[in-house]
């Protein structure tokens, strides 16, 4: 017969050698990643400090160095720029960044290690022609991609190359007046030689060694279980030669039991069918109460591990079995001051010595009865009690009482209470806020729009007789008039946000953002922003209160934009955050380039009337955010806001696709 074991080791030892293989081809494979990342971020680091000197230079609209054989006069630039002469007659030459960028790679040349290049499919200097390998990505960059790098060999040893585009910025415009802004005019590379000259033995030798090792473990612990296996048939065959020891001993009673019979046939024959029919009875009541005792320890644990309090009454109301969670909830110490006696006497409550009672019910034939009544401990303290009886019969059909469980819902009585009183007080507030709609449309509009009506008739019929201090007080008047209508009207439409809600429809995204986008033409034009909208799709929402969001928030990207930057916005789809299924729920990101605000404002600004500039800086009320969030709530999602101060804002608006399908992650809590 094959052994089993030797068939295991050869298993266990082809899975462990192909284990470690896997291991080292890994490791070879993470540190050519490594490689790789290490070269990226070097070169990437090289050229942003050339990006940076090419920015201050453009910035800065170039600069003059005195002329000489390395810096002579730039050919290239136009004549009234070309040179000018000091009070002291040295010549200088304009550098614009160009020129600056191909003097640092011809130092960087002749160093002999970091090289730069700058190039062009076009190039106006027959130097700045593009090398074979620069040609491709050259053209990868004009089809938008926005950096290229690879490892490429050479007669030097590994070189990484390494080129991101040249892009025009609103600095190059003034010298090239025949560019357009965001034109790709070539690209900047770098040359990096990097020699990763990490030995291979190391890893080589360890994995081997982990094979050597595990091999030996194995074949350790296989030659253990053939020894032990070895023992274990040495005691199988004792045991069969102990076995036919028995059999022929058998034999031989047998035989002296024929002999017997044949002395005394007629009495040995009946005492053996006696014994013999004693001797299954016998060993058939043994099984009887080994299983009996078996179902009956189960049944003790089962019993008393129920949560809820479980007693078995009998016909005369006598308690004849009760668990932990039963004397525990009647204020008892043990089951011992339960058990034997009267099922009132242990707690009462309204339904006994009434026809009502359970067990008097289930006497009269009902299959289950359930009451729910207040029952008092031994202390007598009360509490609210589910009661759930069921006939408790013997094994032969006849009823014997009845098996009652009593659970406490004294928690469930509380939190009916809280949840009660919760929405008693949330109908109070919506009705207080209904009062204070109708105070802000009615109460304060009436007095404001007086003080601007007489206020404007003031200033139409009176300005020539009123002083300048008089007319600065009128127009601060006004001023103020109108900022607070528009704090009345931003209240109105944050109170009418649920009570003049529209029906759920079919939104398509991106035709929202086309009427919102239309709607800020001006401000815009003003700023000359750019504005990015990926494909969106399409939810179910209130389509006016969707415009309404997007508006706002849009509106703040354009109002709070950087006054030394070109606006630009990014409205996309993203990732929807941790907890929401991506199946149901739809995440729009909304980024700009704007002026951004503090972490500490992530929540706040969210708040109803909060402010973070000055009316001198910023027109605002406060509440537009505010209206977005309610909005989103509204739909069943959630808002928030990231920013870095001084480089830009994102917000992140996270809606269900469809309402009613899909539950929010709070939703889901129990309550």
């Amino acid at each position: 017969m094959t052994n089993p074991i030797k068939k295991y080791r050869s298993i266990a030892s082809a899975i462990w050698a192909l284990t470690v293989l896997f291991s080292f081809l890994w490791n070879q494979a993470d540190d050519v990643r490594e490689k790789n990342a290490i070269a990226l971020e070097t070169a990437r680091s090289f050229l942003n400090h050339i990006m940076a000197v090419r920015t201050w230079n453009a910035e800065h609209g170039g600069v003059f160095v005195l002329t000489d054989e390395k810096s002579p006069v730039n050919p290239y630039m136009p004549e009234d720029q070309q040179s000018l002469m000091t009070s002291d007659g040295r010549k200088l030459t304009r550098i614009n960044p160009a020129y600056m960028t191909r003097q640092i790679s011809e130092i960087a040349d002749r160093q002999g290690k970091v090289r730069f290049h700058l190039t062009s499919l076009d190039p106006i200097r027959p130097e700045n022609k593009a090398l074979p390998w620069e040609e491709g990505w050259l053209k990868e960059f004009e089809k938008g991609v926005k950096e290229r790098g690879d490892f490429i060999g050479s007669v030097e040893g590994d070189v990484f190359h390494y080129m991101t585009p040249l892009q025009v910025t609103g600095a190059c415009i003034p010298c090239h007046d025949d560019y357009s802004f965001g034109e790709i005019r070539g690209g900047i590379s770098v040359s990096l030689p990097m020699s990763f000259r990490k030995s291979r033995w190391p890893l080589l030798i360890s994995h081997l060694a982990a094979v050597i090792m595990g091999l030996l473990v194995i074949h350790f612990f296989a030659s253990r279980l053939e020894a032990r296996s070895g023992q274990l048939r040495i005691a199988n065959q004792r045991l069969l030669r102990e076995v036919a020891e028995h059999k022929q001993s058998a034999q031989e009673l047998v035989t002296i039991k024929e002999d017997l019979e044949l002395r005394v046939a007629s009495r040995t024959g009946e005492l053996s069918r006696t014994n013999a029919l004693l001797d299954a009875q016998i060993k058939e009541q043994q099984q009887v109460e080994k299983a009996l005792v078996e179902i009956n320890d189960e049944f003790v644990q089962i019993f008393n591990s129920a949560p809820d309090g479980m007693r078995i009454i009998d016909r005369d109301f006598t308690v004849i079995r009760a668990n932990r969670a039963f004397w525990e909830l009647a204020g008892y110490k043990s089951g011992e001051a339960v058990i034997g006696r009267k099922c009132f006497e242990v707690y009462a409550g309204r339904c006994c010595h009434t026809p009502e009672c359970p067990l008097t019910r289930i006497l009269e034939g009902a299959a289950r009865i359930e009451v729910e009544e207040r029952k008092v401990r031994l202390d007598g303290s009360s509490f609210s009690c589910v009661v759930t009886a069921t006939p408790f019969r013997a094994p032969s059909g006849q009823l014997m009482g009845v098996i009652e469980i009593s659970r406490d819902v004294t928690p469930w009585k509380n939190a009916e209470r809280a949840l009660s009183q919760a929405a008693h007080d949330l109908l109070q507030r919506n009705l207080e806020l209904q009062d204070f709609s109708h105070v802000i449309s009615h109460d304060l509009q009436e007095p404001l729009m007086l003080i601007q009506a007489f206020s404007r008739r003031l200033q139409h019929n009176s300005l020539t007789t009123l002083s300048e201090k008089g007319k600065a007080y009128l127009d601060r008047i006004l001023s103020s008039a109108d900022r607070m209508q528009q704090l009345i009207n931003g209240l109105l439409y944050y109170t009418k946000v649920e009570k003049e809600s529209q029906p759920f429809v079919n939104v398509q995204l991106n035709g929202v953002i086309s009427e919102v986008l239309e709607d800020l033409t001006v401000k815009r034009e003003e700023s000359g922003a750019t504005i990015a909208v990926d494909d969106l799709g399409s939810i179910m929402a209130d389509p006016l209160q969707i415009r309404q969001l997007f508006q706002n928030i849009i509106g703040n990207s354009l109002k709070y934009h950087h006054p030394y930057r070109v606006p630009e916005v990014r409205i996309r789809r993203g990732q929807v955050p941790e907890g929401y299924d991506p199946e149901t729920y739809v995440s729009i990101s909304i980024k700009d380039n704007g002026i951004g605000f503090k972490e500490e404002y992530q929540e706040k600004i969210f708040d109803i009337f909060q402010r973070l500039h000055t009316r001198q800086q910023f027109n605002g009320t406060g509440i537009g955010l505010a209206i977005c969030k309610k909005i989103v709530e509204r739909h069943h999602g959630v808002i928030s806001a990231t920013a870095v101060p001084g480089q830009g804002a994102e917000f992140i608006v996270t809606l269900p696709l469809v309402q009613g399908q899909g539950s929010h992650p709070l939703e889901a809590l129990p309550g």
